[in-house]
Parts: C-alpha cells; sequence; structure tokens
C-alpha cells in the first residue's frame, strides 16, 4: 500500500515565470553515516525561489527530518536560506546558477523490522532515492532532470530511471525522479517478458541469508504479471522492475517498479507466502498509481487533501490480488472462492464498524487521528473487498452475465490516468455502465452513506445462500479466545492513546474511548505501543486488568475481568433446485472468471 508519476507525463501545475533551465543531482551514498550526501545544480536560478521535500501521497515519511547541512552558492555568493515549514525552505541569492549541498541520514531498523519503501542503507546495500533524498524547487516540477548515482564499486544500481549513461539517469520532472527508487548492492537480476515488454526481478539478499528456489519465485511472479496483462490487455510502462529486499517487510508500488520485502528463510519454507503480497502491489501500477484519486494529481510538499475513494483503491485491489492468483492457478491453499467470500463476509459482518461508518467516510478518514471514528474501527480494506464482491455481482446479473467488475475496471483506466484523477461518481457511472443499470441508488446508500451490505440478496443471482451465525472466538487450540479488541496508537507528543474498536467489546462497555491516554496497564507504565500490545497479548479469560488512563485532566482507575467474544461466521451454500441460468452464473463466478 503510495505513488506517483509516469516517463513523459506532465502532472504539476504550469512552470514558474522564472523557472531554472535545468536541475541536475548527485547522489552519493556516504556507508560511514548510513545516509546520502546530495549535490543540487540549478541552472539559471530566480532570485528568490523555494525549496522543497516531496511529501508522499500516503505515506508521507516526513525524511525532511534528517535533512541537515543544507547550504547553497551562486557565482561565489553564500545564498540565504531559511526554513518556511517542516518540509520547505526559502533561498534568496544573486540569481543564476546555483549550487546547493546537503545530507541526509536515513534512520536505522532492526533486521526484519525495516519497512521496504522507505530509504535505508546496511553496509551491504538498501534503498536509496525516492521522495526521502530529493529536494525540488517549487514551480519547476516539470524541469526535466539528471541524477548520477554513486556507490560503492561492487554495487550495483536498479531503479525504473531510464539510463543515459554508466550510473546516471533521467526523469521528465521530480514526481517521476521520486517515484523511481533506487535499490543498490550486490543485486541479483532475473530477466523475463511479457507481452514483449521486458521485466526484472531484482534481489538483494542479507548476510547470512537463507537459499531458496529462485527459478520458482521467477515463474510465480512471471504468472502474476501474464495474468493481470491478460486482464487489462497492456501494460502502462515500458519496462518494469521489481525490487526484493531480504531483511524487510512491507511494499509500495510505483510506477515502473515495486520494491517489496521479504525474508528468505521464509521464502524458504514458503516460496508461496508472499505472493498475495507481490499480486496486490503489482495491481496497484494500475489502480492506484495509473488511475488514482482526483485530490493525488500532481507533486506537493504537504499531504494532499483527504479523498473518499480508497475504499476502491485499496480495498478492491485486494479483491483483485486473490482473484488474480486465483486465475493463474497460484492461491496458496485449496480454498475456494465460496470460501473466500464467507470470510470476507464474516470480517466484514463481524465489525460493526463496517457498516456505521461509510467507505467514503472511512477512505476520508486515512492518515487523520483515530478519533475521526470515535469509538468504531472499520476499515476500508475490508470494506472495499465487500463492496467488490457485491458490485461483481451486481454487474453480472445486470447484464446477464455478459460484463463483470473486470469491465469497469478496464473502463476506468482506459478513461483516466496520472494526469485525470478520477471521483467516486466516476466509479458509480462506470458500474452503470457495465451493469446496464442506474447504480446511483447502490452508491448512495452503501458508499456515500453508512449501511450494512445486503450480501444474501445478491449471492441469491448466482443462487447461492447465505447464513450467518455468532459463535464463540476460538484461539488456534481450540479454546476461547479473550477479547483482546483494544489497541495502542500514538499521538501528536508520542503519547500512546488507546483505540477502541466498538462499544461492544469488553473495554468499551468498561467505559474506555478512543482517544484516552494511557498511564499504566497492569502496573507496567506504558510509553510505546509494543509494550501495550505484549501486555494485551498475554491475557487469558479471568484476568483481571488494571489500566489507568487520563481523559483530558481526568485520571481514570479501572479494573476490568477479561472475557471471551462472539464472532460472525458466515456459511455459502449452492441453493437447491437453483435455475439454471443462476447454475450456469456461479459456475462462471467460481472459476474466478
Amino acid at each position: 500500500m503510495r505513488t506517483v508519476l509516469v516517463a513523459g507525463a506532465l502532472l504539476a501545475a504550469p512552470l514558474a515565470a522564472q523557472s531554472p533551465a535545468s536541475v541536475t543531482y548527485t547522489l552519493s551514498v556516504d556507508s560511514a553515516s548510513s545516509g546520502v550526501d546530495v549535490i543540487m545544480r540549478v541552472r539559471a536560478s530566480a532570485r528568490e525561489f523555494r525549496l522543497a521535500m516531496v511529501a508522499h501521497t500516503e505515506y508521507d515519511d516526513e525524511y525532511w527530518r534528517y535533512v541537515t547541512g543544507l547550504r547553497g552558492e551562486s557565482n561565489g555568493t553564500a545564498l540565504t536560506i531559511s526554513r518556511a515549514d517542516s518540509s520547505e525552505w526559502r533561498v534568496s541569492g544573486p540569481g543564476g546558477d546555483a549550487t546547493f549541498r546537503y545530507h541526509v541520514a536515513f534512520p536505522s531498523a532492526a533486521r526484519g523490522q525495516q519497512e521496504a519503501w522507505k530509504a535505508h542503507l546496511t553496509p551491504t546495500g538498501g534503498l536509496i532515492g525516492g521522495p526521502h533524498s530529493f529536494l525540488y524547487v517549487e514551480g519547476a516540477e516539470r524541469v526535466p532532470l539528471t541524477v548520477d548515482v554513486r556507490v560503492p564499486a561492487p554495487w550495483r544500481i536498479v531503479t525504473g530511471l531510464d539510463s543515459v549513461a554508466a550510473h546516471q539517469y533521467r526523469a521528465s520532472g521530480i514526481e517521476q525522479l521520486v517515484d523511481s527508487p533506487m535499490l543498490v548492492g550486490a543485486v541479483r537480476r532475473f530477466p523475463f517478458d511479457i507481452a514483449g515488454v521486458p521485466h526484472t526481478i531484482n534481489y538483494l539478499g542479507h548476510p547470512g541469508g537463507a537459499q531458496f528456489d529462485t527459478a520458482a519465485l521467477v515463474s510465480r511472479v512471471q504468472q502474476i504479471a501474464h495474468e493481470t496483462e491478460r486482464m487489462f490487455g497492456s501494460m502502462p510502462y515500458r519496462r518494469y522492475e521489481f525490487l526484493f529486499e531480504d531483511g524487510s517487510y512491507g511494499g509500495l508500488e510505483h510506477v515502473n517498479s515495486v520494491t517489496i520485502g521479504s525474508n528468505s528463510t521464509n521464502l524458504a519454507a514458503n516460496i508461496d507466502g508472499l505472493l498475495l503480497q507481490i499480486a496486490h502491489e503489482y495491481f496497484h501500477t494500475w489502480n492506484e498509481v495509473h488511475l488514482r484519486p482526483e485530490s493525488w494529481i500532481g507533486v506537493r510538499h504537504t499531504a494532499p487533501q483527504p479523498t473518499g475513494e480508497l475504499w476502491w483503491s485499496e480495498g478492491v485491489t485486494i479483491h483483485y490480488a486473490e482473484l488474480i492468483l486465483r486465475r493463474a492457478g497460484l492461491h496458496t491453499d485449496d480454498s475456494t472462492r465460496l470460501a473466500r467470500a464467507e470470510a470476507v463476509i464474516a470480517s466484514y459482518l463481524s465489525n460493526p464498524g463496517q457498516s456505521l461508518v461509510s467507505p467514503d467516510a472511512v477512505s476520508r478518514a486515512f492518515n487523520k487521528p483515530a478519533t475521526v471514528t470515535g469509538d468504531y474501527a472499520p476499515s476500508m480494506f475490508t470494506q472495499g473487498e465487500a463492496l467488490a464482491i457485491v458490485l461483481d455481482l451486481m454487474i453480472r446479473d445486470g447484464s446477464g452475465g455478459t460484463r463483470t467488475l473486470d469491465d469497469v475496471m478496464r473502463s476506468l483506466t482506459s478513461r483516466f490516468s496520472i494526469e485525470r484523477g478520477f471521483a467516486g461518481s466516476d466509479v458509480e457511472h462506470a458500474v452503470s455502465d457495465a451493469c446496464s443499470c442506474n447504480a446511483k441508488p447502490f452508491f448512495d446508500e452503501y458508499v456515500r452513506s453508512a449501511h450494512p451490505l445486503d450480501f444474501a440478496r445478491w449471492l441469491a443471482t448466482i443462487g447461492v445462500t447465505m447464513t450467518a451465525t455468532r459463535t464463540r472466538a476460538l484461539n488456534r487450540d481450540g479454546t476461547p479466545a479473550p477479547d483482546g479488541r483494544l489497541y495502542p496508537i500514538t499521538g501528536a507528543d508520542s503519547a500512546i492513546l488507546l483505540k477502541v474498536w466498538s462499544p461492544q467489546t469488553l473495554w468499551g462497555r468498561a467505559g474506555l474511548h478512543t482517544g484516552d491516554r494511557v498511564e499504566s496497564l497492569n502496573g507496567q507504565r506504558i510509553t510505546d505501543q509494543a509494550t501495550f500490545r505484549r501486555v494485551i497479548g498475554t491475557l487469558r479469560i479471568g484476568d483481571t486488568v488494571r489500566l489507568v488512563v487520563w481523559r483530558g485532566t481526568e485520571r481514570i482507575e479501572k479494573a476490568i475481568v477479561v472475557e471471551g467474544y462472539d464472532r460472525v461466521t458466515v456459511r455459502l451454500e449452492r441453493a437447491p433446485g437453483a435455475a439454471p441460468a443462476r447454475r450456469a452464473a456461479f459456475a462462471t463466478w467460481a472459476a474466478g472468471r
């Protein structure tokens, strides 16, 4: 789950009247400090302008915190530089050619705890560039750029940028530059083609990493890429780089590359364990990079305005990641599509917040304080995946089985691009076209408003009945599970706050609320999320939890006896005696087509 531009695209506002003629960078790895030194040369700069650091549309890692030693000169005269904002600097001087120098000291993380999408370095390599390394001239977002990359001699550089010389790359503007991170180190490369388009799996190992079947990984990724291309009919890039790194986790999609964390020990034990994440991040190339919400268009140094469409960008992508694996014959267990739908619907129904806070509102709450949704914890991911199931069935039924949700996805990706973003009404209109129906009432009720989805109605169109029952939640060993549905979040002042999952939980009934500031848990002072999770994770039914929190200036002490809880179990079955048309519709749906 994150993105920006394609080569040659022009996304930013028109150039300022005194935009520089060109901007070039020299990016040098400083292995001693696990960071980079940057020289930025601005040709024909204005007398006054601003430098800034790009804020990612979804995950702004705020690497401006690690920028040090920023200085500049023009024609032998030192430039005056002052902070305008956290990620923005004012520059004034004589004008003309200017040179800036600064250092970015990447923060370090323990092995296995490094986020794969964040710039970082180890003695054997890492990830550099992206939005974590480059400043840019505001108003000059479209100015073509070149970057020279200097790394230790044995290291290789892999990036989605086009190479113009050894270790020198070009970008059409700052958006393409920051959306093309660079994997550096002893990278192993495994190329393959899909529909004549070159793709490469790049793998940066870790000292002491386990050996695994690389041929099997390449084969599976190739199948994912092939199945995705077959669905869309084309690829929105001229080449593609998969950037894998051992010893990290998570992933982030880019315009023609993806960063994915991996664990070689896990790959050696189960090569298929990473496939769902690979399919998810890769599908984002279409649905979130090239098809993006309208408020995400362009580059900025501050967070974009909230968008109500993330249920589509994220949740529907989860739906397709599983479906792409199924179509490619790579789904990682023997479950049927019916069983997958059971799990998604059960997850939706088990969380009351899913139907009490609209998908539009939950999407807009992304990256906002947890108090925005109060004492509920709905998920745009689950909401989006559940909506994908229902919308697909609605389209199949309305079109007489001639169209599916695939047609909506293809329509949107053909009509919109990284130059023109989509709105929620555009999804609605595409669904209306696909189902030959008026989808507005559905979107009014289930997307823009909060109502429980009527799964049974749409499952009936393929001859499937649904039974939902509440049963006691169990641990893996079959014993009753304690109610641990209380989570820590970090407040603006680094304090640990509570996130209540719903008022119906043990914790909600005890009078706790989202935003309560935690002082101690069972006598242990809480200063970080890990400690809170560890204590909650050891609780057993019958234990008494002593919790001290602050609500404003009020100190509150609670003694809570841990109980079990219920969750929803869903059973989907083929209806006996279903009409032939519904049986045929089920067969097509169940096959993932």
